[in-house]
């Protein structure tokens, strides 16, 4: 919801494309540049109370956003270093509670609870979006911000409420920060299919997720409202939440083929959206690709946490973070091109690269696709 409440405040204020995307950038840069820390830090300190900090963190500053935007105080400048705070919560949110989904159920268990973890995701996102363009039309941006600060609040409440688990994982020989984070980057070395999962990552990443800040940009074009805006922008995730419902019911798809398939899917999906200029089919094509991303989102860090040994499965989680990190140079090269050449010619030319590079990987290094 503060995604697309920034990116739509932003594109009100500056109709430039490049700046949409900084906001998408600033909160996906933490993960590039703090995400192996963040794997350190999910496997030498109590998770849960990481969380809970963060969590307390992030209240305020929705509470300041909103105060900003009631009194008409807000500065384009603002929005970016809220997006930053965010998006070192997000660092903690990728290594410490996904590490602490694996804690509470253990292997067995843990595909169907990162489905269940990864619908909660997107319906939240399915919400926010929705929530966020209802009020933007119906009351104001300002009121939308202080339902932002309700539901980091009621988040709070919830994590105060789950046990603490996993504390014999972070037990034996104090903290050495530069020797785990030596440890980290040779996991890299040492484990091929690891390698092969984060190769996959990368590349939605970078041509995938980069469009999502954009979305105002297409609805803008489309000729639609600010809640038609929220309900495109919230269309993945219904189609995301399709198809984490099918894998939590166990639909039979090896894990590796839902991984990589799901994510060819996402990104043909996606070029159909660049080039539609009616919204209901663009509408339909973010439906699909969500559907896509979720056998992509679901297992990506299922396959991460089992492919990883226990006592590096926080930094293991941390690699991945960093590798979802180059999220913010690929939405500023595709905020550039999207200036330049507009944002359809931008999206389609990432998509059809994407694709190539997808399935030079899928040849090149198929140790992920074979994981059951």
């Amino acid at each position: 919801m503060s995604i697309f409440l920034c990116s739509y405040l932003v594109n009100q204020l500056t109709h430039s494309p490049f700046l949409v995307q900084l906001v998408g950038a600033s909160f996906f840069a933490p993960m590039f540049f703090a995400g192996a820390m963040g794997g350190v830090i999910s496997d030498r300190l109590d998770r849960r109370r990481t969380l809970l900090g963060f969590a307390a963190l992030l209240v305020p500053g929705a509470i300041v956003m909103a105060a900003l935007n009631l009194t008409d105080s807000i500065k384009v400048w603002m929005v970016y270093p809220y997006m930053l705070t965010i998006g070192f919560g997000m660092v903690v949110d990728m290594t410490s509670r996904r590490a602490m989904v694996y804690d509470l159920v253990g292997p067995a268990n843990l595909t169907n609870a990162l489905a269940l973890e990864a619908l909660a995701m997107t319906g939240g996102t399915l919400v926010g979006g929705l929530a966020g363009g209802t009020l933007v039309s119906l009351l104001g941006i300002g009121e939308a911000f202080v339902l932002v600060a309700a539901f980091y609040s009621c988040s709070l409440v919830a994590l105060l409420g789950v046990p603490r688990v996993g504390e014999k994982l972070r037990t034996g020989a104090g903290p050495n920060v530069l020797q785990d984070l030596r440890a980290t980057f040779a996991l890299v070395r040492n484990n091929v299919t690891l390698v092969s999962i984060l190769g996959v990552t990368i590349i939605m990443n970078a041509f995938y997720f980069p469009f999502t800040p954009m979305v105002p940009v297409f609805a803008e074009q489309l000729n639609v409202n600010a809640f038609w805006t929220g309900v495109l922008a919230g269309s993945p995730a219904l189609g995301s939440m399709t198809g984490t419902l099918l894998i939590a019911r166990g639909i039979g798809i090896p894990r590796g083929h839902a991984y990589v398939g799901g994510s060819v899917v996402a990104l043909i999906f996606l070029g159909i959206f660049a080039s539609a200029s009616w919204y209901p089919m663009a509408l339909v094509a973010l439906i699909f690709a969500g559907v896509g991303t979720s056998g992509f989102a679901t297992m990506q860090s299922a396959l991460v946490m089992t492919t990883a040994a226990d006592e590096v499965r926080g930094r293991a989680l941390g690699l991945l973070s960093m590798c979802i990190g180059i999220l913010p140079f690929a939405m500023l090269t595709l905020g550039g091109a999207a200036e330049a050449f507009g944002p359809s010619v931008g999206v389609i030319s990432g998509v059809v690269l994407g694709l190539l590079l997808m399935t030079i990987w899928a040849l090149r290094r198929p140790e992920s696709q074979r994981l059951a």
